[in-house]
């Protein structure tokens, strides 16, 4: 593999329609932090990847597009909300012949109306620790994320959530993420909660913070769990906590250790995504999902503009495919 070969730059295509497609050739992908695709678009991102692309396009600059291209792609990532919905799929992500692991968020706050249609939390832990056993502990990593509190939602109430949720849980991981939810940094996330009458959920306090640190170590230790912060600027280092990297070239170099051209790769090429939050550690991947798909209905999720967008996007992809189409991005544009 020539780092020529690996390129994620692109030359753009002739414009059509003010439309500027760029093809890129990424090494590693991500499904998806934009949605779950394991959860609602499983079958489709596995007929494009046979078909060998996927047009992902800008949320930001609607006429700009990316043709992914898979022909250089070794590794991905997973997210996903539904653990069930992987597990189903495991047989043909493996016969992709990727290098992969799976980012599950698994949150308690069930029965709180924050989280709509995630499967019960029961089927979820099932679900979760089947995974695990299926995948090696090593490929399955637990998120609780974000945290966060409301007059429903007290510290001490989500501190027993949580030690509810490792001792369950903590078996069948060696990692857990976390990240305090973000309300005032995202617009459409305060006005959606506000629309949905949950206008009670607010952020941590600096102290609540430490507070909340600490039962994670506490919670960690007896499993020897490595508790990780997602795009944090609080230093919690001196609670055994580290800056997550969900994107991770030190996991993969462990999951595909037999395989020294991607080792190689990654030696010569794995760098910061510049493309990601300030203090988002990440390596460079390419995310194929699309904002406003997701059905969860989660609501202090930054990705869905509303339900309404989400629908109408979600039954013009369903459109497609009871038609027997496999449209290159996941909203087909007719």
């Amino acid at each position: 593999m020539s780092d020529q070969q690996v390129t994620l730059g692109g030359k753009p295509t002739e414009p059509t329609g003010g439309v500027v497609i760029t093809d890129i050739h990424p090494v590693i992908i991500s499904v998806s932090r934009a949605t779950d695709i394991p959860a609602f678009y499983m079958d489709w991102f596995l007929h494009r990847y046979h078909e060998g692309y996927v047009i992902w396009k800008n949320p930001y600059r609607q006429n700009r597009r990316q043709r992914v291209l898979f022909d250089k792609t070794r590794a991905a990532v997973f997210w996903t909300k539904d653990p069930g919905s992987l597990l189903a799929s495991v047989d043909a992500i493996d016969a992709l012949s990727l290098h992969y692991y799976v980012q599950v968020t698994l949150n308690d706050y069930e029965g709180l109306g924050y989280e709509l249609r995630v499967p019960p939390l029961e089927k979820r832990i099932h679900d979760f620790q089947d995974l695990s056993r299926r995948l090696g502990k090593e490929r399955v990593i637990w998120r609780f994320d974000p945290l966060l509190l409301s007059d429903t939602l007290t510290i001490e109430s989500l501190f027993v959530r949580i030690e509810e949720l490792f001792a369950r849980l903590g078996p069948y991981c060696e990692r857990m993420v976390f990240s305090y939810v973000d309300i005032a940094g995202y617009r459409g996330v305060t006005r959606n909660m506000a629309r949905y009458g949950l206008t009670a959920v607010r952020e941590f306090t600096g102290e609540e913070k430490l507070t909340l640190a600490r039962v994670l170590e506490q919670c960690a230790k007896p499993y020897r769990i490595q508790v990780m912060a997602c795009c944090q600027e609080l230093d919690l280092l001196s609670y055994g906590i580290i800056q997550g990297r969900c994107i991770d070239d030190r996991l993969f170099r462990r999951i595909a250790s037999g395989d020294p051209d991607f080792i190689s790769w990654l030696d010569r090429s794995a760098r910061k995504d510049a493309g990601q939050r300030e203090h988002c550690t990440c390596i460079v991947a390419k995310d194929v999902g699309e904002y406003s798909t997701c059905l969860h209905q989660c609501r202090y999720c930054y990705a869905n503009r509303s339900d309404e967008v989400v629908a109408s996007r979600y039954l013009l992809h369903q459109k497609a495919r009871s038609q027997g189409l496999v449209p290159e991005s996941i909203v087909p544009e007719y």
